[in-house]
């Protein structure tokens, strides 16, 4: 949560929120619930979202969520009655913010290699995949199959493999990737800003 909805800026070192996130929130919020998974204590989490004016913002804030690759999200869809297959993870560390107990939730990292990327542009991603398919993963496929092909990013990658790649040129322009970890049964579609 810390890198992905409060990074650090590079010059002062201080948290700040990822711009545009208290008007997109609240936007994203009338057709999604929105949650916090995190390594980070949920107390922790909690008081860094009220600091920042967010937490109103979220359904629930799931903390001290660690393990070897990934996060459980299948489990805290499961527990607030959500299909994995409408929800996103958002994050800014793959080995960390990838589902692991499911293949069901599209991966979206943001805040690669140093660039720093607006909510608004989450927001449009999230209504690009809404406008290919109800479900992310065939959302995820439709614009992948579309995607000009990136043979380049093919191979290692994270401690897994990349098998296929392309990037979807247009509004909210993105590297698609479907990733195979040892660890984790079956293939992850992630997202990479």
């Amino acid at each position: 949560m810390a890198g992905t909805l409060l990074p650090c800026d590079p010059v002062t070192g201080r948290a700040g929120a990822l711009p545009g996130s208290d008007t997109i929130l609240p936007v994203l919020g009338r057709d999604f619930r929105l949650l916090v998974a995190t390594g980070d204590t949920t107390e922790g989490a909690r008081s860094l979202l009220r600091e920042f004016g967010l937490l109103q913002h979220f359904d629930a804030v799931y903390g001290d969520l660690h393990g070897p690759v990934g996060k459980p999200y299948g489990a805290i869809l499961g527990r607030v009655g959500a299909d994995p297959r409408c929800s996103l993870a958002i994050g800014d560390r793959l080995r960390a913010d990838l589902p692991a107990d499911t293949d069901e939730v599209v991966t979206v990292l943001v805040n690669q290699d140093g660039d720093r990327v607006s909510a608004g542009l989450v927001a449009a991603l999230v209504w690009r995949l809404r406008g290919q398919a109800e479900e992310f993963p065939a959302a995820f496929d439709a614009l992948l199959a579309g995607a000009e092909p990136t043979p380049a990013v093919v191979g290692p990658w994270q401690g897994g493999a990349v098998v296929k790649a392309g990037w979807a040129h247009g509004e909210a322009a993105a590297s698609l990737r479907v990733y195979r970890h040892p660890a984790l049964a079956g293939d992850r579609r992630v997202i990479v800003f």
